[in-house]
C-alpha cells in the first residue's frame, strides 16, 4: 500500500505496485479493439483519451496529513480513505468524506478495544453505509476479525475468523460472505517462506471454501526465476489477490498485482466464475490501483521510471476493453473511484497546508 505525506510521496508497498500503459484482454488471452466513440465528444489521440481534471476539492486533513492507498467509494459517491495514524501505524482509522467534502464518519478499529487489536488493513464498504474491516491480533497465533461498523462509525459487531493465517486482502460479498487472502507460514520456522492462502469464509466465520488459483501456480512452473535455476533460496511468494470490490452482478471482481494483471470473478461460493487479462504494453510495468462500478472495471497503471499514469476500462463480464485513457497532468498519485455512468475518475492527492485534494477528472 502506498503512504502519501505533504512534503511528498512516501512508498510503502507490496513488492512490485507500480505498473504503465495498458490494454485489457480476455481470459483466452487476446485483445479487442476499443469501443467507438467510449465517452462523447471525447478526444482521442490514437488509441488513448486524454483525462483531464474537471474539478479540485480541497479537505480540511487529519492524521497529520499522511493517508494510505487503496480507497474506495461507494453508490452514494462517498469516499473511504484509509489514513496513516504515527502513534498506530498499523491501526489507522478508515474516514468517510461525502461528495460535499465533509466528514460524514470516521471507522476506528481501536474502537474495538476489547479484541487487542495489532493492526487492521483490507476493507470494504457496506450496503447500509457502515464498514466492514478485516483486522488481526497477535502475531505467532493471530487471531483474525471482521470488524463490522454502523453507519455513523460506531462499533458494531465482530467475527472471529476460523482461520490462522497472516490475512491482508479482504472483501464482503453482497449476501454476507467474506474473502480473505494472505499468507500461511510457520513464523518460529525462519527458513519458512510460506504459501499463499485465499478462502471464503461465512458470516458466522467459518471457513467454507480454499481457493486454488491454478493459472498462477502452472505460470510459476513455466517460468522459474534465475536464481531457483541457479540453486539459490526461493523467493518469497507474492499475494494471491490484492484489490477487491464487489460487482453488480453479487460477484467479487480480484485483482492480482501481476503483469499481465489478472481479475478474478468469484462466487459467494468461492468457485471462480472467470479470469480477465488485463496486460501491459510498457516494460517494468504493474497495475496500481483497481475499481469497479456497474458492469465496468477500470485499472490505474503507473510507470514508476517514465512517471507516467494511465487507466485502462474494460467490460466486467466479457474482459473487452472499452477505452485507454491517458494521465494529462493534475491528477493525484492514488486512483479511489470510478464511475461509469458518469464517466467520471477520482484521484487524491495532498496539497498546501495540509489539505487533502479530492480531484475528479474526465475525459477530454
Amino acid at each position: 500500500m502506498r503512504l502519501f505525506f505533504v512534503a511528498g510521496v512516501v512508498l510503502l508497498a507490496f513488492a512490485g505496485l507500480f505498473s504503465g500503459l495498458s490494454v485489457a484482454q480476455t481470459s483466452s488471452g487476446t485483445s479487442d479493439p476499443p469501443a467507438k466513440n467510449p465517452v462523447p465528444g471525447a478526444v482521442v489521440a490514437g488509441s488513448t483519451i486524454a483525462l483531464r481534471v474537471s474539478s479540485t476539492m480541497n479537505v480540511a486533513s487529519e492524521m497529520g496529513g499522511a493517508f494510505l492507498g487503496h480507497s474506495k467509494c461507494d453508490a452514494d459517491g462517498s469516499l473511504y480513505i484509509p489514513k496513516y495514524a504515527r502513534d498506530r501505524p498499523r491501526l489507522g482509522p478508515v474516514v468517510k468524506i461525502d461528495p460535499d467534502g465533509k466528514r460524514s464518519a470516521l471507522f476506528d478499529p481501536a474502537a474495538f478495544t476489547q479484541l487487542g487489536l495489532d493492526r487492521a488493513y483490507g476493507f470494504s464498504p457496506a450496503s447500509d453505509g457502515g464498514m466492514y474491516q478485516l483486522a488481526q491480533s497477535g502475531v505467532l497465533k493471530p487471531r483474525i476479525y471482521v470488524l463490522q461498523y454502523s453507519a455513523d462509525g460506531s462499533p458494531s459487531s465482530s467475527t472471529l475468523l476460523d482461520a490462522e493465517f497472516e490475512a491482508y486482502t479482504f472483501a464482503a460479498f453482497a449476501e454476507g460472505n467474506f474473502l480473505v487472502s494472505g499468507m500461511k507460514r510457520d513464523l518460529q520456522n525462519k527458513s519458512d517462506r510460506g504459501r499463499n492462502f485465499t478462502a471464503v469464509f461465512s458470516a458466522d466465520g467459518r471457513e467454507l471454501a480454499e481457493l486454488s488459483f491454478q493459472e498462477l501456480q502452472e505460470s510459476a512452473k513455466a517460468q522459474p526465476g534465475k536464481a531457483n535455476r541457479a540453486g539459490a533460496e526461493k523467493p518469497s511468494p507474492t499475494l494471491d489477490l490484492a484489490e477487491a470490490e464487489v460487482g453488480s452482478d453479487g460477484y467479487l471482481y480480484v485483482m492480482r498485482f501481476s503483469s499481465p494483471a489478472l481479475v478474478y470473478v468469484i462466487a459467494s461460493s468461492g468457485k471462480i466464475m472467470k479470469t480477465i487479462k488485463v496486460a501491459s504494453v510498457l516494460e517494468d510495468a504493474l497495475p496500481s490501483g483497481f475499481h469497479v462500478s456497474g458492469n465496468q472495471m477500470a485499472l490505474s497503471f503507473w510507470n514508476e521510471n517514465k512517471q507516467r499514469q494511465t487507466v485502462v476500462v474494460a467490460d466486467g463480464q466479457t474482459g473487452r476493453r472499452i477505452a485507454s485513457y491517458a494521465d494529462a497532468g493534475g491528477l493525484g498519485p492514488s486512483f479511489a473511484c470510478f464511475s461509469a455512468n458518469d464517466g467520471v475518475f477520482t484521484f487524491l492527492n495532498l496539497g498546501e497546508g495540509n489539505a487533502l485534494e479530492v480531484i475528479r477528472a474526465e475525459a477530454r
